[in-house]
């Protein structure tokens, strides 16, 4: 249908239910009409109308005297200037539409909340100091994203409004790239207030105008720059608490990261005593044996005097390398010392950074199930999990893709109610949130009984972009298919497009999850549907990886994704791990390794040694590097070198294509 059409429904929606709110009604129909009325809106595309009625349903619930009046008034205003063609309000984003007023945010979740805008406030500040390129303003454009999702995951629908305005604002045709960087500041400003003062904020945009057009007269006001370096003072429940800005904590993870790399340059340190002991130790042997050879002293041979001295330095000698062993071994506790001291103070910090997997599930639940509600969708959300401990960090990180996938399923995965019953289907969907911890290591699961991915599209395009043979691709299951999708050259644009009707936003999703060092896993569950599984450290700083050699390359795979390592099978050779990274052969592999990855097809990979398990910091890649091969992040060494981390199950799709 048209936009004209649309509006056409929208206009004949509003005016069969006018008259609900001039005589008083009966609470039930006129919750349900304002529910109607709200699902048209966004259906028409009328976001700003849809956000305006679902606050003005809520003022209804909750009883206020003045809010079917209102209501009645904004609805005659929206329906005369859809019956003129024009938009339902004649304001313009930032300028806030009739009637829209402050979020409530559960008091529960403000301190939290307001604690995790500022620390990603404080992202794009670092971005917009930072050098004014493409990747600087992703930063900036990827933290805007992140408060979007936050601001909706408690409910704060007005914050995402005006972040979602902002990315549109951005990336309208014709802004230039010193616009947004021009304009950034002022938006990070208004963010801030709409966080700290709702009421005010609103104010300032409706009375300021605050368009990109006229800069000089948009500028937010003084107090709106002001930055409060103290949350609100909350009531006392009894229990000595502090809250300290996450950036601070950041300096001093940063701090313990320091020490852990001065125990790797001490264990450096000590295998290169060891080597100085073990060649002294071979040069006082060897003036042993030149002692040996030249016997006693005698009148024809060499005189005593020398002989001494031979002897004094090997004695010296082995005094050196006794020394030298004693300092080796005193540096070793030392280096264990200052290991687990540090690992002790990152404990203790991270109990203070700590929340419960339940706790973020559910946060994510409730901001499902609003915006279902606001769409106009009948779904039932459950939401499933343990109350074991996440990291604060790790925990913010993941509101952002779990509501893209959750938000995608709404929108293009769960079909509408007639179409569910001509299916055969419960006319109401149901999207299920679980999540669970298995050592360190997270495991959560997003999961709809929607229509699912157009499988044979996806087979097509492989095919087509010769990821795998017309044979393979014939032969490949359906969650082996939907396991391509992280391919690079398969998650552009067009696949996006191939996939219109089930929008699964791996992009922003799966970036976010691998930068915290994890995968997604896409799955296609016998009843229907999709299946998201995020799988990531629990803990952001550190993780266990195992050490891997192949040719010139060291790189390390997170441990929960190693299988059995085995010799090398002729009749079912692995691939090598050099092919899988777009890199010439080195030799022949020597070992085979096997991936372990649920709904992932097993498959081994060829490499030249597997080395030591070591507990490593895994750092965020920069935004070029990580899109060019199967890698999750980087470690930094104590001699200064940085490694690769592999992305496990990226790995196992190009691996699994290439076999």
């Amino acid at each position: 249908m048209t936009r004209s059409e649309l509006d056409q429904l929208l206009g004949e929606e509003i005016e069969r239910r006018l008259s609900l709110f001039d005589a008083p009604p009966d609470p039930r129909e006129l919750r349900a009409a304002m529910h109607t009325l709200k699902g048209s809106a966004a259906m028409a595309g009328h976001p700003e109308l849809a956000l305006v009625i679902a606050q003005l349903s809520q003022r209804v619930r909750s009883g206020e005297p003045a809010a079917i009046g209102e209501t009645g008034e904004i609805l005659r205003g929206v329906l005369g200037r859809i019956r003129a063609g024009t938009p339902p309000f004649d304001t313009r984003w930032p300028e806030p539409p009739p009637g829209l007023g402050p979020s409530l945010v559960d008091a529960s979740y403000r301190g939290e909340y307001l604690a995790t805008v500022r620390d990603r406030l404080d992202e794009l500040e670092a971005a917009l100091v930072g050098p004014r390129d493409a990747g600087g303003l992703a930063e900036a454009m990827r933290a805007i994203h992140s408060i979007k999702g936050t601001a909706a995951a408690v409910g704060d629908d007005v914050t995402a409004w005006y972040c979602h305005g902002i990315e549109t604002d951005l990336k309208r045709e014709g802004v230039t790239h010193e616009t947004c960087w021009n304009d950034l500041p002022r938006h990070k400003s208004v963010v801030l207030l709409l966080v700290e003062d709702q009421a005010a904020a609103l104010e300032t945009l409706r009375g300021k105008r605050m368009t990109s057009a006229a800069p000089k007269s948009t500028t937010a006001p003084a107090t709106v720059l002001r930055r409060t370096t103290q949350p609100p003072v909350e009531e006392d429940t009894g229990e000595h608490t502090v809250r300290v800005q996450g950036g601070s904590l950041e300096r001093v993870l940063e701090r313990i990261e320091q020490l852990r790399l001065s125990h790797d340059e001490l264990k450096s340190a000590h295998a290169t005593a060891s080597r100085e002991v073990r060649r002294l130790r071979e040069l006082q042997v060897s003036l042993g044996d030149a002692l040996r050879m030249l016997g006693p002293p005698r009148p024809w041979g060499p005189p005593a005097a020398a002989l001494s001295r031979i002897d004094a330095v090997s004695r010296a000698l082995a005094g050196a390398a006794e020394d030298l062993e004693l300092g080796r071994e005193i540096g070793r506790r030392g280096a264990e010392r200052m290991r687990a001291a540090a690992e002790d103070i990152r404990r203790e910090i991270a109990l203070t950074r700590r929340t419960k997997l339940s706790a973020i599930l559910g946060k994510v639940g409730a901001a499902v199930e609003r915006l279902a509600e606001r769409e106009g969708r009948d779904v039932l959300v459950s939401v499933s999990a343990s109350d074991a401990p996440v990291e604060r960090e790790v925990a913010e990180r993941l509101v952002d893709p779990l509501m893209q996938l959750a938000r995608n399923a709404l929108a293009h995965g769960i079909e509408p109610a007639e179409e569910r019953r001509s299916r055969g289907k419960s006319p109401r969907g149901l999207l299920r949130l679980s999540g669970e911890r298995a050592g360190d290591w997270l495991s959560i699961v997003c999961e709809d009984d929607g229509r699912g991915v157009d499988v044979e599209g996806v087979r097509r395009l492989a095919v087509e972009r010769g990821s795998v043979s017309h044979e393979a691709a014939k032969a490949a299951s359906d969650d082996e298919l939907l396991a391509l999708l992280f391919v690079p050259g398969l998650t552009t644009k067009r696949e996006a497009d191939l996939l219109a009707g089930r929008g699964v936003g791996l992009d922003l999703a799966l970036n976010t999850v691998r930068r915290l060092g994890g995968t997604i896993r896409l799955e296609r569950p016998a009843a229907g549907g999709l299946r998201a599984t995020l799988e990531l450290p629990s803990e952001r700083w550190t993780t266990d990886v195992l050490w891997l050699t192949v040719g010139s390359w060291e790189l390390a795979l997170p441990v929960s994704f190693s299988g059995k390592v085995s010799k090398i099978d002729a009749k079912r050779p692995p691939v090598p791990l050099l092919a899988c990274l777009g890199e010439a052969a080195q030799g022949t592999p020597k070992v085979s390794l096997e991936l372990s990855l649920r709904g992932i097809p097993t498959v081994s990979v060829g490499v030249d040694h597997v080395g030591e398990v070591e507990q490593c910091s895994l750092r965020p890649l920069p935004l070029l590097l990580s899109q060019v091969g199967p890698y999750s992040g980087a470690i930094l060494r104590g001699d200064g070198s940085l490694m690769l981390a592999l992305d496990a199950a990226l790995l196992a799709v190009r691996a699994w294509a290439l076999a």
